[in-house]
């Protein structure tokens, strides 16, 4: 998903209509506001389509007018599920919010709106911070007195499959607690992500300091069935999630905390 989102700033910043091409929709909806300097007020502006988005792109290059500047320029994806996603992109024009659909396995852009000129506190907004949470998956009950068991063939495969749930996320960081199941199930995504593993230990984790470490991070953090929704709950600020049922090993947990606002959303996984 980034680099599509990454596609569709390079096609205006250098130009570029092939990367524009791979980006976007041919239904293409975007519009936007522009504030007038003389007045203050926002003004619409009105849809930009696919095919003038490509005009746009072309009479850039012709023109010379290809853009180097990387201070103003960020991607954030804020939510994903099955087949749609949202994320937030800056660029020299402004901010856009992104609405995008999955096209044979690839995540391409629908819909657009946004505002200019660019603002800094643009990019203050970008210092969120997003939490995958997940149980670990399926273990290996054939010992009642084991307490440490492994992960079955069919955990392991969940394990893997993780990974291409993730395909479109780069985590900064990965979390589990030091259980032989939770390790397995985190191994594959942070091998995926060339990053080590942090254990921890839901029973001592001191919450704040936790949000500090990994503040402005994209994390995925593997429990349990009653240490997971806890410690979604305890970074929402509420009590919004009950104990996970120990039949399910397929719940995804993902909050976002920004300076402002501490938003969830809870996804099934099979």
């Amino acid at each position: 998903m980034e680099t599509t989102l990454n596609n569709y700033i390079d096609g205006f910043y250098q130009g570029d209509t092939l990367k524009l091409k791979a980006a976007l929709k041919p239904r293409l909806y975007k519009f936007g506001y522009w504030k007038n300097k003389d007045t203050g007020e926002y003004e619409f502006y009105e849809q930009l389509t696919y095919e003038n988005a490509l005009k746009m792109a072309q009479n850039i290059k012709e023109k010379g007018r290809i853009t180097t500047e990387t201070k103003m320029r960020s991607v954030k994806v804020l939510e994903i599920s099955n087949h749609i996603a949202s994320a937030k992109v800056t660029g020299f024009w402004g901010l856009d919010y992104i609405l995008l659909s999955k096209d044979e396995g690839k995540w391409m852009i629908e819909q657009v709106i946004w505002e200019g000129p660019f603002e800094e506190k643009f990019k203050e907004e970008q210092k969120s911070t997003t939490y995958y949470l997940i149980r670990h998956a399926e273990k290996d009950q054939s010992d009642k007195t084991n307490k440490d068991p492994h992960l079955t063939e069919e955990g392991k495969q969940r394990a893997e499959n993780w990974t291409t749930t993730f395909g479109d996320v780069k985590f900064d960081m990965v979390y589990s607690t030091k259980y032989n199941r939770t390790k397995e199930t985190a191994e594959p995504t942070a091998k995926a992500n060339n990053i080590g593993i942090t254990f921890y230990d839901p029973r001592n984790l001191k919450l704040e300091d936790f949000i500090k470490e990994t503040k402005g991070k994209t994390v995925l953090v593997v429990g349990h069935s009653n240490t997971t929704p806890m410690l979604t709950n305890a970074l929402l600020s509420e009590k919004k999630y009950n104990q996970i049922d120990e039949s399910n090993n397929a719940n995804l947990y993902i909050v976002t905390i920004t300076d402002n606002a501490r938003t969830s959303t809870l996804l099934k996984i099979e």
